[in-house]
């Protein structure tokens, strides 16, 4: 929760900052709609959801690193989260491209088997130039990360033994 609570309030930021409010970089002159820019919540929702999966799963090693070796896993934990969300987010596109009016006859084929393909092939390039915002999420990745990996220590009890 706190790292989509993070991601949309620096978003709106940047968006008040950034001319013409492209937090997420230059649009495409492609012929494919940017809905990235219509619709940001959900495209911000996906990887705050597999971050915090994947910085869950990697909590008590990043604990046990030193500080660069943090860095370096926090670089991983940025890329597995861009990894893992593509997929989801073309499949979010395609979704917002259907309510947009372009409705095909076999869209849940399309939206199991082209969707994903889509998101690898553009979400890597869409994350990469949408700088400043994917730079001020890494930082905040590392620190909530390393925040988080405490609670988590914190909650779970020692064993102790009584006789």
């Amino acid at each position: 929760m706190m790292s989509s609570a993070l991601a949309i309030s620096v978003y709106y930021i940047l968006w008040l900052i950034i001319p013409d409010n492209l937090v997420f970089g230059f649009p495409f002159p492609l012929r494919m709609s940017a809905y990235h820019y219509e619709h940001p919540i959900p495209y911000i929702l996906i990887p705050c959801f597999v971050y915090s999966v994947i910085a869950s799963l990697l909590s008590e090693t990043f604990l046990k690193v030193n500080k660069g070796k943090r860095i370096l896993l926090t670089v991983l934990i940025v890329l597995l989260t861009v990894f893992f969300s593509c997929p989801f987010g073309g499949m979010l596109w395609y979704y917002h491209d259907m309510q947009a009016g372009f409705f095909p006859d076999n869209w849940l084929s399309i939206l199991l088997t082209q969707a994903p393909m889509m998101g690898w092939r553009w979400g890597f390039l869409i994350v990469g130039i949408a700088i400043p915002y994917n730079l001020i999420g890494s930082v905040i990745c590392y620190f909530l990360t390393l925040r988080g990996a405490k609670i988590f220590q914190e909650d779970i009890p020692s064993p102790s033994f009584t006789i």
